[in-house]
């Protein structure tokens, strides 16, 4: 039996200084996460102020125009943003739609349903892919004419009861304002105040573990490759533990004696003597950036930390998956969506050296870097 391989992932590095733009605004370039953890040498001072942070999203059912005609409840009229988003889950359903913190909707659309919405919109470049379409809508008031934004709600309308009068169910949603109250109040006045799911972290510990030293220094110039190469085994070294620690490996144990004929990880020589406890922390769920942003914030707010590592993992199934700074942030990124698709960032920061590295991974259909 022939088996495919598995698809090819691409990976982009960069690092910095603390404090950084890059790191203040990083949650809001990545608007659809379903999972985020956190990995540290023990802190207790750390530890309580993330495990104090909860959010909460809601999981119900909706017709997509009546989303959209509370728009103004949530979009921003004298900026492009959104203190809702939202993503339909709907099973079944080779269409997706979502809203992000731009307050721009985006549909990623089969051809089927592109041809029936009367939007116009832009194919994806893939040729695998191009009968699939993407249509961004931004819903501020001033990003479209009075007669444009009636064509659209009116395209939606007729397309909500296309799907009813086929027998589809509403779209399954998942959405969360920017804060708990505001969550709260768009389920109650929505009529899904029992749909609000609460997200806490979760808490596990690793005792006896052995610990990196973690500096982060800047990449080498160019000109001098060998100092290139073993800069990137260093961070690749560091990455590698860090997923190994969020797994709860025994292999970073320092009573591991494994077989070397079995094992095919062990720390690097230089890490064998120092020994920490490790705590691992995780929110799962529906997380919004604003919540995202909070827990990059607390991390920062606790200097006495050694390092922490934050690996967030986006929705392969949203249609919005990047928003580029600044300017760039009105053209989205093309990729093609799969429910196994690869979608991450890990963020490692030593604060007391005041350094940040970060890792961006991503699948092979993916136009966010070319």
């Amino acid at each position: 039996m022939d088996i495919s391989a598995p698809p090819r992932q691409r990976v982009h590095i960069s690092t910095g200084d603390i404090p950084s733009k890059t790191i203040q605004n990083l949650a809001a370039l990545h608007p659809f996460n379903q999972q985020l953890d956190i990995v540290f040498p023990a802190n207790d001072a750390l530890h309580a102020v993330l495990c104090a942070l909860e959010t909460a999203y809601v999981k119900a059912d909706m017709e997509l125009a009546g989303l959209v005609s509370q728009a103004e409840t949530f979009v921003l009229s004298l900026e492009p943003r959104s203190t809702l988003t939202a993503l339909s889950v709907s099973p079944h359903s080779d269409d997706v739609w979502c809203l992000d913190s731009r307050g721009v909707l985006t549909l990623h659309l089969s051809a089927e349903s592109y041809q029936t919405l009367g939007i116009t919109g832009q194919k994806l470049p893939f040729k695998s892919h191009s009968s699939e379409h993407t249509v961004s809508l931004p819903l501020q008031p001033s990003a479209d004419s009075l007669k444009n934004r009636q064509k659209r709600d009116a395209a939606l309308k007729a397309w909500d009861l296309r799907r009813r009068q086929a027998g589809d169910a509403p779209w399954t949603v998942l959405y969360c304002a920017n804060d708990l109250s505001a969550t709260a109040q768009f389920a109650a006045s929505n009529g899904h105040t029992e749909c609000v799911r609460a997200v806490k972290c979760q808490t596990t510990s690793s005792h006896s573990v052995r610990v990196p030293t973690v500096t982060l220094p800047a990449r080498p110039p160019a000109a001098d490759p060998d100092a290139v190469e073993d800069w990137e085994d260093e961070m690749c070294a560091l990455f590698e533990w860090v997923g190994m620690a969020g797994l709860g490996s025994q292999r970073l144990q320092a009573n591991d004696r494994a077989d070397a004929y079995v094992a095919v990880y062990e720390p690097p020589q230089s890490w064998m003597a120092t020994v920490a406890d490790v705590t691992r922390l995780r929110w799962r769920g529906f997380l919004g950036p604003d919540f995202v942003q909070s827990v990059i914030n607390a991390v920062l707010s606790v200097p006495s930390a050694q390092f922490v590592a934050i690996t967030s993992h986006a929705i392969p199934t949203a249609p919005v998956s990047y928003i580029p700074p600044g300017k760039d942030g009105l053209k989205i990124p093309a990729r093609v969506l799969s429910a196994d698709g690869e979608d991450s960032w890990s963020l490692l920061v030593a604060l007391q050296a005041k350094r940040w590295c970060l890792v961006e991974s991503i699948g092979p259909l993916d136009t966010r870097w070319g």
